[in-house]
C-alpha cells in the first residue's frame, strides 16, 4: 500500500500577502490574515498612550511654574542675607529682600556656582535699595551652601571670566570674596533654571 505523501500548504501568490492589513506570525512561515488589522493596533496603542498619560502628574501653569521659580530664588537669596546678617551682627528683620537683577551659573568643572544680583532694603530707610552680591552652591539647601554674600558699591567692578561670557551686567565686589569665576580656562556661563526645591536644570 502506497502512503500518501503529506500536501504542504502553498506560498501565497503576489499580492496575496497581508503585508499591509494583516500580519504574520512567528509559528506560521505563511503570511496570513491576522484576527487585528494594523489599524486595530494603532488604535489600542493610541488608547493605552493615553490611559499612560492620564495617570501623570499634572504640569504647572507656566504661571504657576514661574512663581515656583521665584518663590525658590527668594528663598535661597533669604538665605543668604540671614547668613550675611550673622556675619556682621545685624538682625534679619533689618535686610528686606525686594527682587532678583541678575543671575548667572559659574561651572569650573567639578565645582559650580550661582552668581546673583539683588536688590535689599535696608533697615526702616525710605532711601534708594542697596544692590547685593551673593554667591551660592545651585542647589542651596542652607546656610553651609551660601559662599558668598554682601552689598555691593556703585563703582565695584570685580571681575569673573565666566559671567563676562554671559552675564556682563552682573557687578561683582572689588574685595572678591567669592570663589567662582577666576579661571581663565575652564571657567563658562550656563543658563540655571530652578524649577523646585529639589530640581536644578541646565539650558
Amino acid at each position: 500500500m502506497t502512503g500518501s505523501i503529506p500536501t504542504l500548504p502553498s506560498s501565497p501568490a503576489l499580492g496575496e500577502r497581508d503585508d499591509v492589513d494583516g500580519l504574520e506570525t512567528w509559528e506560521d512561515p505563511i503570511p496570513r490574515r491576522s484576527q487585528f488589522t494594523v489599524q486595530d493596533l494603532c488604535d489600542a496603542f493610541v488608547a493605552a498612550s493615553k490611559a499612560q498619560f492620564s495617570r501623570r502628574p499634572k504640569q504647572p501653569s507656566r504661571e504657576e511654574r514661574a512663581k515656583r521659580i521665584e518663590e525658590r530664588q527668594r528663598n535661597i537669596l533669604l538665605t543668604a542675607l540671614k547668613k550675611y546678617a550673622k556675619q556682621n551682627n545685624i538682625q534679619p528683620s533689618e535686610l528686606e529682600f525686594m527682587e532678583v537683577k541678575e543671575m548667572s551659573l559659574v561651572v569650573e568643572c567639578p565645582r559650580e556656582y550661582v552668581h546673583y544680583n539683588f536688590l535689599v532694603k535696608r533697615g526702616f530707610s525710605d532711601g534708594e535699595p542697596t544692590m547685593f552680591f551673593a554667591e551660592v552652591k545651585p542647589n542651596c539647601k542652607g546656610e553651609g551652601d551660601v559662599y558668598h554674600c554682601t552689598p555691593l558699591e556703585k563703582t565695584d567692578s570685580g571681575h569673573c571670566f565666566a559671567c563676562n561670557h554671559g552675564a556682563k551686567d552682573l557687578m561683582h565686589p572689588n574685595a572678591g570674596g567669592y570663589l567662582g569665576g577666576h579661571k581663565e580656562k575652564g571657567s563658562f556661563h550656563m543658563e540655571l533654571v530652578l524649577d523646585s526645591d529639589d530640581d536644578v536644570c541646565y539650558l
